[in-house]
């Protein structure tokens, strides 16, 4: 039983990571699908009953916005994975902006997703942790995720 918590700006490209890598394994638990927090938590409820593979494929930015799915799922025995899809935030909006109207986020959503990203960190729960970037001419390099400690 695995659950991926996607991470990343609007536009990042966390949606197509979710293609690429695990739309033949695990099924997507996504905001932009369910539209409510309610309904996304019933969906998520019913994944962890039955054991089913996850990929929450939402920004996540903050350690409490993970929260409300590496808690649960590690309580049902799920191992946790992150991935941070990283992009510049110019890039983003540029991404966003070549979305159809109906998908585009509203241009200062993505300067708060911005500003409020923090990278996310093993004490949060994860088992493993990479960092995703969209390949020049297509694909994804995908490495570890290098989290740098605290000195003091």
């Amino acid at each position: 039983m695995e659950a991926v918590i996607l991470c990343g700006l609007q536009g990042s490209g966390k949606t197509t990571l979710y293609r690429d890598r695990f739309l033949e394994t695990h099924v997507r638990v996504s905001m932009d699908l369910l539209g409510t927090r309610s309904r996304e938590a019933a969906f998520l409820g019913t994944c962890l009953a039955t054991g089913q593979r996850f990929v929450v494929d939402n920004t996540n930015p903050a350690p409490a916005d993970r929260r409300r799915y590496v808690d649960p799922a590690r309580d049902a025995g799920f191992r946790v994975v992150g991935y941070l899809v990283e992009i510049g935030a110019a890039e983003a909006a540029a991404r966003n902006a070549a979305r159809p109207p109906g998908r585009r986020v509203p241009g200062k959503g993505i300067g708060d997703t911005a500003r409020r990203l923090i990278r996310p960190a093993p004490e949060e729960g994860f088992e493993e942790l990479w960092h995703a970037t969209a390949a020049p001419g297509g694909g994804w390099r995908i490495e570890p995720l290098t989290v740098t400690r605290r000195l003091f």
